[in-house]
C-alpha cells in the first residue's frame, strides 16, 4: 500500500539512532512521506536537518501557538524569516494555529492570534499548505482560515464537533485521521461521515498512539488506513490509494 503520515514529530521519537530505525520501519511498512512538523526554533533547525538525512521525510516549519508569549517580536519576526528563506526546502508551515487551553488570558488569546495569521499570511504568500492546531478554539481556526482565504489546510487531530468538521470540509480543507482511531468514537465518526476525498493520515508520533499507554510512530499509519476501511466498508487498499492521492493534490 502506499501510505503517508502528514503529520508527526519525528525530533520527539529519541535519539538519532532510534530515528533511523523508526523511519526504516515506516519505509518497510509501506509509507512514502513522513511529514515532520516543528514547533519552536531548536525544533525546526532539526526537522530540516532530517529531512536532509531521509528521503521520504518532508519537512514543516512553524511556531507553536504557544510559542507567541515565549518569544519577543524580534525573535518571531527572526523566525518568520527563516520560514521564508527556507521556502524551496520544505513541504509546509507546521505545526500552527490556536490553542485555548494554554492561553486563558485574553492578551494571550490575542497574542496567538496575530501569530497564527502572520503565519498563514506567510504560506499563503509563499504557497505552502498550513498543518494547523486547535484546541478549545476549533471555530475560531475554521473562521479565521476561511476568512484569510486559506486554500491548502490540514486540520490536525480536530476535535471540534461533526458540523464543524463538515464546514472545514466543504471550504476544501483536509481532516486528518491520527492513530489512536481505534479507541476514539469522535475520529471513528469522523471517518465514517466526511468524503474520504478529504481525508488523510497522521499519527502525531509519538502522541495520540493506537493503545493509550503506549507511543506512535509513523509505521502505524497502516493500522489507521485498516481501521478507516473497515468503518466505510472499503478495502484498505483503495482507501490507502485515495490517501495518498489527496496527499498528492495538496503537497505536490
Amino acid at each position: 500500500m502506499l501510505l503517508v503520515d502528514v503529520h508527526a514529530h519525528l525530533d520527539l521519537l529519541g535519539n538519532d539512532r532510534e530515528i533511523a530505525a523508526a523511519v526504516e520501519r515506516a519505509a518497510a511498512a509501506g509509507v512514502k512521506s513522513i511529514i515532520s512538523n516543528s514547533v519552536d526554533p531548536k525544533s525546526m533547525r532539526k526537522t530540516l536537518e532530517l529531512h536532509q538525512r531521509f528521503g521520504i521525510v518532508k519537512a514543516a516549519l512553524g511556531l507553536y501557538p504557544t510559542e507567541a508569549s515565549r518569544l519577543s517580536a524580534a525573535a518571531i519576526e527572526g523566525e518568520l524569516n527563516f520560514i521564508r528563506s527556507c521556502r524551496d526546502r520544505i513541504a509546509a508551515l507546521g505545526e500552527i494555529g490556536l490553542d485555548y487551553q494554554e492561553a486563558k488570558l485574553e492578551k494571550d488569546r490575542r497574542q496567538q492570534q496575530v501569530l497564527f495569521e502572520r503565519q498563514l499570511e506567510l504560506a499563503n504568500h509563499i504557497g505552502k499548505p498550513v498543518i494547523v492546531h486547535s484546541r478549545q478554539a476549533e471555530k475560531g481556526v475554521v473562521e479565521t482560515l476561511i476568512r484569510l482565504g486559506c486554500k491548502k489546510v490540514v486540520m490536525h487531530a480536530f476535535h471540534g464537533s461533526l458540523k464543524l468538521a463538515e464546514k472545514a470540509a466543504g471550504a476544501g480543507f483536509y481532516i486528518t485521521i491520527p492513530t489512536n482511531i481505534p479507541r476514539s468514537s469522535h475520529f471513528q465518526a469522523f471517518a465514517k461521515a466526511l468524503p474520504l476525498s478529504r481525508l488523510l493520515t497522521e499519527t502525531d508520533a509519538p502522541y495520540l498512539a493506537i493503545h493509550r499507554e503506549g507511543s506512535s510512530e509513523p509505521a502505524h499509519v497502516a493500522a489507521t488506513i485498516a481501521r478507516i476501511a473497515t468503518v466505510k466498508g472499503m478495502v484498505p487498499e483503495e482507501v490507502a490509494n485515495v490517501v495518498f492521492s489527496n496527499y498528492q493534490n495538496l503537497f505536490a
